[in-house]
């Protein structure tokens, strides 16, 4: 309404006339109003009147005066909802055009939140670009501690922005796979050079201290870098520690890997899911512990790897599932041992492998369950025992293997004698020590060589 102080004004009046019209009603339907409605309006002359025929007058006036009466407030009754059904209209119509008002307002509010958040994400995607180009260039910076900066800024950067992870973790990867020369001693013309080597040195260490700390995290920590890919293709090892690792998925490829010197550790890590790769690598010096470990799924592959170093150590793992290969790997010096391992559960296979030289430990190991295969395998040199395995199924196999040299002995295993071995009445070649008990049915547990 254009006036509103004009809608109670009219309000009033018209109660004022629903008062005034009832007021003449009732004058005239009950009171004298009738007698002078008859007299002055209808200008009838009362005195010469029967009786009778003034009251037939009188009821005619009064009958009049209420149907007026009752049509006027009919009449007053609908203007006035007339009136209000407009005002109501006007009410609603407002109403919407406030609700559809608010609904832009929200909608304005929603897009211009909209906005903001992708102001702020590309702002913050700019400020990750820059973290991690920073970073980047920090690894090839001269001094050593520039380039810690960026390897601790790039596993900063990973864990902050998951969608930069395997970025990040590429790049450190792609660092170790950087040429490395090996220390060039301490004499002491070669100082300046050893101290740029301690310093690339320390820089390596700590990228594969760092991978190893985020893979022994849990698969659900927000900075677990678990079944992500990581590529060690042909990276010098001269130390490291991934103990406690665990390889629950994605790819890892330790291809072609040199382990030179040092101590690396994989114990009690475990190999759960993905593909493990140590195909053609060579543990050549210092110490691999994989003491502990578990191989219970997924893909572990050492085919054709060479060890010839000081010591690798298998001691105590479980092979509990999946597939562990050491097809045609090689065992040609120093000591690995398997020792005490548990063989339950998957594949573990040493097809066409060549034991050579050095010795090759699976004292007290337990095959009961899965596959181990020795088929083909040649025992050319140095010493393979399995004193006091234990062989709880058949599922051992050494077909086809060959023994040509050095010392297999099999003191106090017990068992089922695995298949491919020399039975009673068979040759048994020179070096192969086996029980008693394998050979002759009476016989006892006590080893014998036979030749």
């Amino acid at each position: 309404m254009k006036y509103p102080w004009l809608r109670p004004v009219l309000i009033g009046l018209g109660w004022l006339s629903v008062a005034v019209t009832v007021g003449l009603v009732l004058w005239v339907a009950v009171g004298p109003g009738a007698l002078w409605v008859l007299r002055n309006f209808d200008k009838v002359l009362i005195g010469g009147m029967e009786p009778t025929e003034l009251a037939e007058a009188l009821d005619r006036v009064r009958g009049r005066a209420v149907a007026i009466g009752t049509g006027m407030l009919a009449a007053i009754a609908i203007i006035y909802t007339a009136a209000n059904a407009a005002s109501a209209r006007r009410t609603a119509d407002a109403a919407f055009k406030a609700a559809e008002s608010s609904e832009q307002t929200t909608r304005a509010s929603i897009q211009s939140a909209e906005a903001a958040t992708r102001t702020a994400a590309a702002t913050e995607r700019g400020l990750t670009t820059g973290r991690f180009t920073a970073a980047v260039a920090q690894l090839g910076e001269n001094s050593p501690a520039i380039r810690l900066g960026g390897v601790h800024a790039l596993a900063g950067i990973a864990d902050d922005e998951p969608s930069m992870r395997q970025t990040c973790i590429d790049v450190l990867c792609a660092y170790l796979r950087l040429p490395y020369d090996p220390d060039p001693g301490e004499a002491p013309e070669h100082a300046e050079e050893r101290k740029r080597y301690r310093g690339r040195r320390e820089v390596r260490h700590t990228i594969i201290r760092l991978i190893g700390h985020h893979l022994r995290l849990p698969a659900d920590h927000p900075h677990s870098w678990q079944g992500h890919d990581f590529d060690f293709t042909d990276v010098v090892f001269d130390g490291g520690d991934l103990h406690g690792a665990h390889f629950s998925g994605g790819s890892v490829s330790f291809v072609g890997a040199e382990f030179s010197g040092g101590r690396i550790a994989f114990n009690h890590a475990e190999f759960s899911g993905g593909t493990v790769d140590f195909t053609r690598a060579t543990f050549s010096g210092g110490s691999v512990s994989f003491g502990y470990a578990t191989f219970s799924g997924g893909s572990v592959d050492f085919e054709f790897a060479e060890f010839s170093g000081e010591r690798t150590g298998f001691e105590f793992a479980k092979f509990s599932g999946g597939s562990v290969n050491f097809g045609h790997a090689k065992f040609s010096r120093e000591r690995t041992s398997f020792g005490h391992a548990k063989f339950s559960g998957g594949r573990v296979g040493f097809v066409g492998a060549e034991f050579s030289g050095g010795t090759v430990d699976f004292t007290r190991a337990t095959f009961s369950g899965g596959a181990v295969d020795f088929g083909h395998a040649k025992f050319s040199g140095g010493s393979v025992n399995f004193a006091g395995a234990k062989f709880s199924h058949r599922r051992v196999d050494f077909m086809d293997a060959e023994f040509s040299g050095g010392q297999v002995a099999f003191w106090g295993a017990s068992g089922a004698c695995p298949d491919g071995l020399p039975g009673s009445g068979e040759e048994v070649p020179e070096g192969l020590m086996l029980p008693a008990a394998w050979r002759s049915a009476g016989g006892g547990e006590d080893p014998v060589e036979l030749t």
